[in-house]
């Protein structure tokens, strides 16, 4: 029997009560909580704010890149077309999404394709807005003599050098 109380009293939980300095210490966390997600709140709400600040200003940027009346494209540094507004595509007669992914030197005549690429190399190596003159043809090898200037595009959370190109028809 008395091996069984024995036994008994070891599998019954004890009861421990908390000592006062730590309900003080669960107290003090408790706050400490509370004042965290207050200010998690505060910074959630913040951000929300931002996030529709930079999206009125995104929406800002497209429609002066779309709407703008001179022809505008962004080229990485191998020419290759990134973005592209819409009077570029009515310009060269090439639907804008066509216009994307391909190289801005197919639309140059090879004639003028040294004073292209003599151009871009200045744009990317210069701090300052150059500009040239050439001519340049639609889908239909119609030609337009037009200056282009060109500024490369500096942004720190993007590694791939781009710079934008205006044209402006003579």
């Amino acid at each position: 029997m008395k091996s069984i109380k024995k036994e008994e009293e070891k599998i019954k939980p004890k009861s421990k009560k908390m000592s006062v300095a730590k309900v003080g210490d669960v107290q003090r966390l408790l706050q400490l909580l509370r004042i965290n997600q207050i200010e998690l709140e505060h910074q959630n709400q913040e951000l929300r704010i931002a996030q529709g600040e930079l999206e009125v200003s995104r929406n800002k940027y497209v429609n002066l890149f779309d709407f703008a009346p001179i022809p505008y494209f962004t080229l990485n540094f191998e020419g290759i077309i990134k973005e592209v507004n819409l009077i570029a595509g009515k310009m060269f007669g090439v639907e804008r999404n066509k216009f994307v992914g391909r190289r801005f030197i197919t639309f140059v005549p090879p004639e003028e394709r040294d004073v292209f690429n003599m151009f871009m190399n200045t744009v990317f190596n210069s701090e300052e807005k150059n500009s040239c003159e050439l001519k340049v043809m639609n889908k239909d090898k119609r030609m337009f003599s037009v200056r282009l200037e060109g500024l490369e595009l500096k942004d720190a959370l993007e590694t791939e050098r781009k710079c934008q190109l205006a044209l402006i028809e003579l």
